[in-house]
């Protein structure tokens, strides 16, 4: 039975679990839409001129329910899940906090499922945000910078999980959006500038830019936004015009500072002379600017890689790192970046010196090449019912070394690895 339902702004109440707006974005309250319900984002909601929103019953209370007798406070018990007032929804109403270490207190699960509602509620509204560029609304600078700060907050506080989350989520059917491609590449610059060891201030500007960086396609012709994910016959000249155009966009009566127009600027401008992109002046590129160019590679890598199809992200991580070699990025932005997603990262198909085949699961970070895996076939070629989870890090009982000899191909259609994984 379906569970959602739109519902005239007039009869929304507190307790209701809110998936969108039917409107445009540029109306809503809310960066992130996903919420349950309290009495003050009810009242936002109806003083917004907002006329219909979407919501999911099974989520929170249906319009058939006397939603009014239930007290915003109780509904917490019924969905303990879920946060229920304003300032849960929105980090930023909140006072700043310390960022205690991750995987001491038993709730991972609870981490990685907020993580991917996070991911998936930056990822809509971008796409209603980058959808009002073109009519000729000017980028929302607040709301920007919210998103950003919340992704680094997330970052900071559970940066293995956030690296889980974006390995298993490019795990699925690659979905070819803009809107998945910047906030993937902003994560993976703002985890990478954590083993760089940057000051937030840092972190939450290249996030900003790198959820900016791919905005001028907004003002190129639909099919060249869709043939940029490889297929033949692109006007690559045309296509690079999407650099300048960013940069115009976002100077748009805007409030955003010269170091994120900077980094948009530079993206595509790589230490070797390679790339279209044109920096202001002849200056160098700047730390920002190199690190972006370096995720927006690396998650395009990922996403088309080359003609014969995407790489596996463990092939993409060595390609960068030969190419690191050869001068295109800083060898050691390149290693943090392995400290990041692991020289074997989360769901990556292996074949062990035994000869079965398995599913990298967890990293060891003191070693990399000795990740913890799910034994999926047998040397004989039978595969396992229920895997096999195996320690590479720790000292086998055989009376040899085990370890991993070779990646294999992750496109294989016997292997679910979201299933592996989950």
């Amino acid at each position: 039975m379906p569970t959602r339902k739109r519902l005239a702004c007039s009869q929304i109440c507190a307790g209701m679990y809110l998936v969108r707006i039917l409107d445009s974005w540029w109306k809503s309250p809310f960066f992130r839409h996903r919420r349950l319900l309290s009495s003050h984002d009810v009242k936002q909601l109806r003083q917004s001129g907002i006329q219909e929103v979407e919501i999911d019953t099974a989520k929170g209370l249906d319009v058939s329910t006397d939603a009014e007798s239930f007290p915003v406070e109780d509904t917490q018990e019924c969905h303990p899940e879920l946060e229920t007032s304003s300032s849960q929804a929105d980090p930023y109403s909140q006072a700043p906090r310390s960022y205690a270490p991750e995987g001491k207190d038993g709730r991972e699960d609870e981490h990685q499922e907020r993580l991917i509602r996070l991911r998936g509620d930056t990822i809509a509204a971008l796409e209603d945000m980058f959808e009002g560029v073109k009519t000729g609304q000017i980028i929302p600078h607040v709301a920007m910078q919210e998103a950003a700060k919340a992704l680094v907050e997330k970052a900071l506080a559970h940066p293995t999980v956030v690296a889980e989350i974006l390995l298993i989520e490019h795990l699925e059917q690659f979905d070819p959006t803009l809107y998945s491609h910047v906030v993937d590449t902003a994560l993976l610059s703002i985890l990478v500038g954590l083993q760089l060891r940057w000051e937030v201030n840092q972190l939450e500007e290249v996030a900003v830019a790198a959820l900016l960086h791919d905005v001028g396609y907004m003002r190129l012709p639909l099919n060249v936004v869709q043939e940029r994910w490889g297929s033949m016959g692109i006007d690559y000249s045309l296509l690079q015009q999407h650099v300048d155009m960013s940069v115009a966009l976002i100077n748009k009566k805007s409030q955003f500072s010269q170091e994120i127009l900077q980094i948009v600027q530079e993206h595509h401008a790589y230490l070797d002379g390679s790339g279209y992109s044109t920096v202001m002046g002849g200056n160098p590129v700047s730390d920002s600017g190199t690190l972006l160019g370096l995720t927006d590679y690396v998650d395009e890598l990922l996403a088309v890689g080359n003609s014969s199809g995407s790489f596996p992200v463990a092939l993409a991580i060595r390609r960068v790192y030969q190419e690191a070699k050869s001068g295109k990025f800083p060898t050691r932005f390149v290693e943090a970046m392995i400290r990041v997603l692991g020289v074997y990262p989360v769901g990556t198909v292996v074949q062990l010196s035994t000869g079965e085949d398995a599913v990298v699961v967890k990293q060891n970070p003191e070693m990399s090449v000795r990740p913890q895996v799910k034994i999926i076939k047998t040397c004989t070629g039978e595969i396992l019912k229920k895997p096999e989870v195996r320690n590479l890090g720790i000292p086998s009982e055989l009376k040899y070394e085990v370890k991993i000899t070779k990646v294999l191909d992750s496109a294989d259609s016997s292997i679910n690895l979201r299933e592996i994984l989950s």
